[in-house]
């Protein structure tokens, strides 16, 4: 029973260097989004806390979210090409006509996001459950086989 703690401990205590050499977030970027100097092209936002922030209309190609918090986050005509969403939490975020070709969703929370007049088709990682719990309107345009709700 030792040794198992013991070798479990040790397992950690080794995989402790890796997560801790993992990148994160550059504090200058999160600032500049916090301070409304929005423009961000391949921004490293992994693990940011962006909540209620607002980007609309803004460059964000290519910006790393992974794991950030973009809750209420207000997105809507902004360039998102190849940005990646793995893991975000983008619960009530308004992505509404953003530009999201080659965005990866993979992971992501889509809870009450807003896809209004956005179109989903080139985006990556999508999957009919995180959908189901978006919503978009007529003009919105799903990956082929999916569908997103309508918002009420």
């Amino acid at each position: 029973m030792k040794t198992a703690l013991f070798l479990a401990l040790a397992g950690l205590a080794l995989a402790a260097p890796a997560l801790a050499a993992a990148p994160h977030a550059d504090p200058a970027e999160v600032a500049r989004i916090h301070g409304g100097i929005v423009d961000c092209v391949r921004c490293q936002l992994e693990g940011a806390d962006l909540s209620n922030t607002c980007v609309k209309g803004h460059n964000l190609s290519g910006a790393d979210f992974d794991g950030a918090n973009a809750t209420l986050m207000c997105m809507s005509y902004a360039n998102f090409a190849g940005a990646s969403f793995r893991g975000t939490n983008l619960s009530g975020a308004n992505l509404a006509h953003a530009d999201l070709d080659g965005a990866d969703f993979a992971g992501a929370n889509l809870n009450i996001t807003s896809f209004k007049g956005t179109d989903l088709r080139q985006a990556r990682g999508l999957t009919q459950a995180q959908l189901d719990k978006a919503c978009g309107d007529a003009k919105t345009k799903a990956p082929a086989g999916m569908k997103v709700p309508v918002c009420s």
